[in-house]
């Protein structure tokens, strides 16, 4: 798994699938639920960590779900995307039509069907501000299309389920000048190579927020800038990345996330709690 995660670690899983429609991953979620075999859903892999024996689930990519239509409204468009549609690279494409809504979230890595599930964001914004819509598959391998609201968000968290899929999602963008658009991503990428460590494996932020305080300054606090279980370290540049130095297993990396929760605890009173979900390490 370390070749379908941006972190570079994990062993191996039990099947590698990739649907190709909705009709395919329906089938495919039928077929694995008789012969029970249990499956997950992953898209580009940028916010898991994958144990070193691997899983036991079969993987269901849904890469190859990215298809993207544009329908014209008065004051924009609304925007259908595959959830398996790159999230910078569907930025970049409502930005060469002048749509703007989703512009602060420009370079954050993954899936729009990832980036919906977490419901990420920067910046003061998050991708629920502009979603209207999702199709989801469920366990039993239905479809089901749902509307939604920004208060059906929360930080970091949204109405899908673990054991959901968003086969696709709707937003609804304004029209923008181009040049102020570009300016505006130009800034945010900017400010992501200024502070992030993008030179290094990682699995991005690794740490929720606290009470509106991000993570960083707890790790920060508790003094453990640089600190490193193997090749896995916390990184010098942004104290909320932990990233692979070069030959980093999952559980350094792991150890790691636990030590970083251990002395923030101890130091400061503060219980951290991850943002990347760790897959295969509970048996």
């Amino acid at each position: 798994m370390k070749r379908y995660t941006s972190m570079r670690v994990g062993g191996p899983a039990e099947l590698l699938l990739y649907p190709v429609d909705r009709a395919d991953i329906s089938a495919m979620v039928r077929r694995l639920n008789d012969g029970a075999v249990p499956c997950r859903f992953l898209g580009n892999g940028t916010n898991i960590i994958v144990s070193d024996e691997g899983i036991r689930e079969a993987l269901i990519r849904i890469t190859k779900m990215n298809r993207l239509h544009f329908q014209k409204t008065p004051d924009g468009a609304i925007a259908e995307v595959g959830g398996g549609y790159s999230l910078k690279r569907f930025i970049k494409e409502c930005a060469k039509r002048g749509l703007g809504g989703l512009e602060k979230l420009y370079w954050i890595p993954g899936s729009v069907g990832g980036g919906i599930r977490m419901n990420a964001g920067s910046f003061g914004r998050s991708i629920s501000d502009t979603l209207t819509g999702i199709d989801l598959l469920n366990e039993r391998g239905e479809i089901i299309e749902k509307e939604v609201r920004p208060e059906d968000f929360g930080y970091r968290a949204s109405p899908v389920g673990r054991y959901e899929c968003v086969i696709s999602g709707r937003f609804r963008l304004k029209a923008v000048d181009v040049k102020e658009l570009e300016k505006d991503m130009d800034h945010v990428y900017q400010e992501r190579r200024k502070n992030h460590p993008m030179e290094y494996p990682s699995a991005g932020s690794v740490f929720k927020s606290v009470s509106g305080q991000s993570a960083w300054w707890f790790v920060e606090k508790a003094g453990l800038r640089g600190y490193r279980i193997g090749d896995a370290c916390v990184s010098e540049k942004h104290t909320n990345f932990i990233v692979n130095l070069g030959h980093a297993k999952a559980r350094d990396i792991a150890a790691l996330i636990e030590k970083v929760k251990e002395e923030v605890f101890s130091k400061l009173g503060v219980k951290l709690e991850e943002e990347v979900e760790l897959w295969g390490f509970n048996g």
